[in-house]
């Protein structure tokens, strides 16, 4: 049943109170008023139009339109326009004409829908003596003072135009698709019971509102309810309903880039409207997922919500109440900014970089993950994802980071007076709290530089168990990894790093080595990379407009410690176990390398370094769920091309790029 149907059931207590009242007799214009509104609340529309001096099955039917014409979720009439000096508060305002003639005013509340905005106004009847009885004189302006014979009131919803998701130059990062708008002229329905349940079937809306949209909205206007690119499988479901009108043109929807990151827009659902929340409601197109929803109130604006009176060829005559205006208006950005304009989105990606790193991922068979960040303000230049079945693994994705996370072990036996060439032997296995750890290729003679650069696990992790706590932490620190401060994402979903415990030594040793319970995003360990070269470690920003409200505290780095740090990262290329970073045209000179296992048995390889070029400075990390060298992806990376690589096959679901309105 829909919830027109359920609010059409009249509650038995106001039947029995009407029944109570309608057996007095009609002495009075007081009793006539009051009768008749509790007959209109409580539905009983067949008793309220036995009070009127209209025709009984024209009233009924007028009365009955109003909860229909404005979606009204509830109905709530009071006599009490304004007091009356000598007559009770609660017997209103009801001004006697003559002996035979009265005017009575009174206060009228419609609840609008799911949106929960109220309309509110006053509203006034003429009453006449008729054979001894009180009758309200029928008008459609009982209903609203505005209303004239033939007319009806409507809803109606004006949505701004949606703004687009932008790179650091203001390009769009979105393109035209070839789309399908569903929608339905109303007064060309037989039942629009049916096609609601349709559509809602198919697009996973709340099927009683749309009912409740296609009977509140202007008869003769197109009503849309819902849209997908040409050629989906919900657009070819929606094809086949009877009824609907389907219009096809071109539409800023794909991402060009970083689709997991820009996210996608579609049908208001119910779990979608649960995130978005009012004004939107079902039939509006929303954003469903990442920035699309996340900003979609400063996208897409506030849709302006208008009870309108229409004449009787269905044209809008008067506007009787705007919902976008004054104190109507509540809008809350992810920023706590306020606006009923539909406004662009601009973020700190670079288009150039955001193609390389798609590329660079795009041969592998195993999902993977890419993250730049100008290594000079903390900005993120690029956040690739391949495979991660639409999850922005970039920035959620935990991993253990194996002995790339050792560059933190470095910098505390760095403040601490040793260098990157250090003697330190690489053992072939060492016990620490009864862990154990190896090394692939023990040697006698090493240095920390070396041990880091090439990952020597037994070495490392002795180092670390000898550090105590309170050494560690402050490299934490340095990295921006202590405290729970969230970033500046402008609540952009990510994950900070997980284990770092540093109680015991066992604890040490493997954070050390980056195991045991330590977990990192590709996007923490790239702003690792940009600090080691920056000096600086800079929290990261993602959203350049709306302004970000706070910034995480820039961590200095000490030059002796950075000095060695830099040295110990050149090794890993040179050397070390980042070699392969180092071939192309565009060679990375800074960086280290390497494959970890966890304890659930994933093998992820990393990639974490930095690199320079005309200007260019990117702090990046690589993470890929399989067993590649990561440091060949990181020269793909810079050797890439940076445009697409896939041209659109020239059909009807072709893109195209779109112009920022």
């Amino acid at each position: 049943m829909s919830r027109t149907r359920r609010i059409a059931a009249a509650t038995t207590g106001g039947a029995l109170l009407l029944g109570m009242l309608s057996a007095c007799a009609q002495s009075s214009p007081f009793t006539t008023v009051k009768d008749f509104l509790i007959a209109w609340q409580v539905e009983n529309y067949e008793a309220a139009a036995g009070h009127t001096t209209g025709d009984r099955a024209a009233v009924v039917k007028a009365l009955e339109d109003v909860r229909t014409q404005l979606d009204a979720a509830s109905l709530r009439l009071r006599l009490k326009a304004e007091s009356t000096p000598g007559v009770p508060d609660d017997q209103g305002r009801i001004d006697k004409i003559s002996d035979e003639r009265a005017m009575a005013r009174f206060q009228i509340r419609i609840d609008l829908g799911e949106n929960g905005r109220p309309l509110e106004y006053r509203g006034q009847m003429g009453l006449r003596l008729v054979g001894g009885v009180w009758k309200v004189e029928w008008s459609p302006s009982v209903i609203h003072p505005d209303l004239r014979e033939g007319e009806r009131l409507a809803v109606v919803n004006e949505a701004p135009e949606r703004r687009l998701i932008e790179d650091n130059k203001g390009r769009p990062l979105l393109q035209n698709v070839k789309t399908d708008v569903f929608g339905v002229v109303p007064e060309q329905l037989r039942n629009a019971e049916a096609i609601a349940k349709r559509v809602g079937e198919i697009t996973r809306q709340d099927r009683d509102r749309l009912e409740g949209r296609i009977l509140s909205a202007p008869p003769k206007a197109f009503l849309q309810l819902a849209e997908f690119p040409h050629g989906s499988a919900e657009a070819m479901k929606l094809r086949n309903v009877a009824g609907l009108t389907v219009k096809t043109r071109p539409m800023p929807t794909q991402p060009v880039q970083a689709p997991e990151l820009i996210g996608r827009i579609g049908p208001a659902t119910t779990d979608v409207l649960s995130l978005v929340g009012a004004p939107y409601q079902p039939g509006d197109t929303v954003g469903s997922s990442g920035l699309q929803m996340l900003f979609q109130r400063h996208l897409a604006g506030l849709p302006a919500v208008k009870v309108v009176v229409l004449d009787a060829n269905g044209d809008r005559r008067k506007v009787i109440r705007d919902f976008s205006q004054g104190e109507d208006l509540v809008v809350q950005s992810p920023t706590g900014q306020e606006s009923p304009e539909a406004r662009p989105v601009r973020t700190t990606l670079d288009r150039r970089a955001q193609f390389q790193a798609e590329n660079a991922l795009a041969s592998l068979n195993v999902p993977a993950s890419l993250v730049a960040v100008s290594s000079d303000t903390g900005e993120i230049r690029a956040a690739a994802n391949h495979r991660t079945d639409g999850q922005n693994r970039a920035f959620e994705g935990l991993y253990a980071p194996g002995t790339a996370f050792s560059t933190v072990l470095a910098a505390a036996l760095l403040g601490q007076g040793q260098k990157a060439d250090t003697a330190q032997e690489c053992t072939a296995e060492e016990i620490v709290g009864g862990a154990v750890f190896t090394a692939a290729q023990p040697r006698s003679r090493s240095t920390l530089g070396q041990n880091i650069a090439a990952g020597c696990r037994s070495a490392l992790a002795q180092a670390g168990s000898a550090l105590d706590a309170g050494t560690f932490n402050t490299a934490l620190q340095t990295f921006g990894l202590a405290g729970t401060a969230p970033w500046d994402l402008s609540n952009v979903k990510n994950q900070r790093a997980q284990g770092l415990a540093t109680a015991t030594t066992t604890e040490r040793a493997q954070l050390a080595v980056g195991e045991g319970g330590v977990k990192v995003s590709p996007l923490t360990m790239s702003l690792i990379a940009a600090a080691i070269q920056n000096g600086t470690w800079r929290g990261p920003l993602l959203i350049q407009d709306p302004q970000p409200t706070g910034a995480a505290q820039p961590q200095v780095i000490a030059p002796n410690t950075l000095t060695e740090l830099k040295k110990i990262m050149t090794m890993g290329v040179r050397n070390g176990s980042a070699k392969a970073a180092a071939s192309g045209r565009r060679k990375f000179r800074q960086g280290i390398s390497t494959r970890v296992t966890d304890a659930q048995g994933k093998t992820v390889s990393w990639f974490v370094g930095y690199y320079q070029s005309s200007g260019t400075l990117l702090g990046v990390a690589i993470a890929v769920e399989g067993q590649v060298d990561a440091a060949k992806i990181a020269s793909d990376f810079v050797n890439a091309p940076a445009q697409p690589q896939r041209t659109p096959a020239a059909d009807e679901t072709a893109a195209t790029p779109v112009q920022q309105p």
